[in-house]
């Protein structure tokens, strides 16, 4: 496979030799996110069975240029599939094509086979067959999301709103009742020669799809799509379909020759230049370097006195991060003269090859964070002098790992860091899956949640235990610093201040910032102590809750909050022109300090210290 760039859009060429080529068009946001893998293999799967695939980034999203807010979207995304089309035919030669969608991207696929009127086969995987349900379903999505610990600090958004938004990705203005207005009975009639529906609910409407299809003339063929649920969850748990995606690759590999676009068969062709896509504050290349995978993002105008910026993967997520916030960031950084690498650890995104599956024990492993180092060496050999790491959750991991051995990563910028030493689930029984010590005294004043525990739906003896776990663990911790503080000897070396002794020892600078509800938070306690005492030995390592800032970065606020943090330490640690920075920042955020930040006197910066965490 290799990159490619067309009318603003990034994506990949999956070459093959046939005369078939076939579009896949994405889900929307968050089902992008969750289904990266497993939509990367079908294009694999399909390519390998003689017909040449495309799959690509809509119009403000993923890789590709604009913003999630940008005016005309839902239009915009439609024409990129007709753009696609249109660049498989130019690059491949091919005299044939179909077009493949998942969800929304389904939708897109037949309003865009409809317009284009010369498309072979449609394969509907989970359309959404009305957009007004569609929007009903991201709603719930969100509405569900916020009665969890995770969305406890987010705000409603109201049904009147020009925004709807579900785990980090939404649609704004008049898109919204652009996509509310569609219903494919009544736009689509025949949107391609053939058609196959895998459909997995709304089983009464899918039926009276393919009636109206039929009675139009086009051939069509109805599937189960019984693995849609096992497909479309988060990124780590999300299974490839194997049943639905060999089924609809044998019914494109069957499709009867077209006369449509006959000619002399060009065959493959490749373009000179490498890719990249260009706008007024900086030129992004995707590039392969080993098995990794990364799009490098350069200023228009560099600088040369400040480190670039290494991101890394969200768990087992790809290099775009959820929300979108490593494209957002990357390019309000490039506004500033400062480089970055979005790049993608060993088998995961686009890495070569793709992982068939991913585990905690794969994100946490020293693999990765040696993967990351690869990263650091390729931003170093491309001029470079030093590297500062961004990452969320296991990716915060890798990047505390990478700073302690990489002699040119000076500096770890973490969000919502959960583990400082991987222990895996055996050596911390009972607490997996039990929510941070803060969420527990919350819920303790919930009427609702003793009525779930009086019914049985929630084990107060488990929790019990987690807690009692937990505790003991930070009783250890506390009584081992007390036996090497009073006698030198230690009967338990804590691996969490070796790591930052190391970090500190070689000069990095080192952020991590929480939500206020977050479990890290927890796991910091138990290493440094209930008020993070243990931390002021090390005066370049610094730790914040910040407001608004759930797990995962699914908030717009959340986003923002991370960002403007970043930018702040960033310029504080590594820019000497810091008016000027400031100046130039696109878009500014109020730095969203809080008020239990925890930094050591005598390193304070711009933000006011305070003795302890806030409990």
């Amino acid at each position: 496979m290799e990159p490619v760039v067309f009318d603003g859009c990034l994506g990949w060429l999956h070459p093959a030799s046939g005369r078939h080529g076939v579009v896949l068009c994405n889900p929307f946001g968050y089902d992008a996110l969750c289904t990266h893998r497993g939509w990367r293999r079908l294009a694999e799967r399909i390519a390998a069975s003689g017909m040449p695939v495309l799959r690509f980034d809509y119009p403000g999203a993923g890789d590709s240029l604009g913003e999630e807010e940008d005016p005309g979207r839902f239009e915009a995304w439609i024409d990129s599939i007709v753009a696609a089309v249109r660049h498989l035919r130019e690059r491949t030669g091919v005299r044939q094509v179909s077009l493949c969608g998942l969800r929304l991207g389904a939708t897109l696929a037949a309003l865009a086979g409809e317009r284009m009127g010369d498309i072979d086969g449609l394969v509907m995987l989970a359309p959404a067959l009305s957009g007004r349900n569609y929007l009903r379903e991201l709603r719930a999505h969100r509405q569900s999301w916020l009665n969890t610990p995770a969305g406890m600090t987010a705000d409603p958004i109201p049904e009147t709103a020009a925004y709807v938004e579900a785990f980090g990705f939404g649609l704004h203005g008049d898109d919204i009742a652009r996509l509310g207005a569609v219903d494919l009975r009544a736009d689509t009639r025949a949107p391609a020669r053939r058609v196959l529906l895998l459909d997995a609910s709304d089983r009464a409407r899918g039926g009276a799809l393919v009636d109206h299809y039929a009675a139009n003339g086009v051939a069509v063929e109805r599937q189960p799509f019984d693995e849609a649920d096992r497909f479309m969850v988060e990124a780590l748990y999300s299974e490839e379909p194997v049943v639905a995606f060999g089924a609809l690759t044998q019914w494109l590999a069957d499709a009867p020759p077209c006369l449509a676009h006959d000619g002399e068969f060009k065959g493959e062709r490749h373009d000179g230049d490498s890719p990249h896509l260009t706008s007024e504050r900086f030129v992004e290349q995707p590039v392969v370097f080993g098995d990794y995978f990364g799009v490098h993002c350069q200023p228009a105008a560099p600088r040369t006195d400040v480190p670039a910026v290494l991101f890394l993967n969200t768990g087992a997520s790809h290099h775009i991060g959820d929300g979108r916030i490593f494209v957002l960031f990357a390019r309000r950084l490039a506004a500033l003269g400062i480089a970055s690498l979005r790049m993608d650890l060993g088998g995961l995104g686009d890495s070569t090859p793709a992982a068939r599956s991913v585990t905690l024990d794969t994100i946490y492993s020293k693999e990765s964070y040696t993967d990351a180092m690869q990263g650091a060496d390729w931003l170093v050999a491309h001029g470079y002098p030093s590297v500062v790491v961004f990452g969320v959750c296991g990716g915060a991991f890798v990047g505390l790992h990478a700073c302690a051995q990489h002699p040119r990563i000076v500096g770890s910028f973490g969000v919502n860091l959960q583990k400082f030493i991987w222990d895996g689930a055996d050596r911390t029984p009972g607490t997996t899956g039990l929510a941070s010590n803060r969420v527990l005294r919350r819920s303790a004043l919930s009427v609702g949640k003793w009525k779930k525990v009086l019914r049985g739906e929630t084990s107060l003896l488990r929790v019990a235990s987690g807690l009692a776990q937990r505790f003991a663990r930070s009783l250890t911790r506390r009584a081992a610093d007390f036996v090497d503080a009073a006698t030198g000897w230690s009967f338990a070396p804590s691996e969490a201040r070796s790591l930052m002794q190391r970090i500190h020892a070689k000069g990095a600078e080192v952020r991590l910032v929480y939500g206020e509800y977050d479990l890290g938070l927890d796991e910091l306690k138990v290493q440094f102590g209930a008020k993070v005492s243990g931390l002021r030995a090390f005066t370049r390592v610094h730790a914040a809750t910040l407001p608004k800032l759930d797990h995962a970065l699914f908030t717009q606020a959340a986003r923002e909050a991370a960002m403007a943090d970043a930018r702040q330490w960033y310029f504080e640690r590594f820019c000497r022109r810091r008016a000027q920075d400031e100046a130039a920042w696109h878009g500014p955020v109020p730095v969203a300090r809080s008020r239990v930040a925890v930094e050591p006197a005598s390193q304070v910066t711009c933000s006011s210290h305070l003795d302890g965490v806030h409990q």
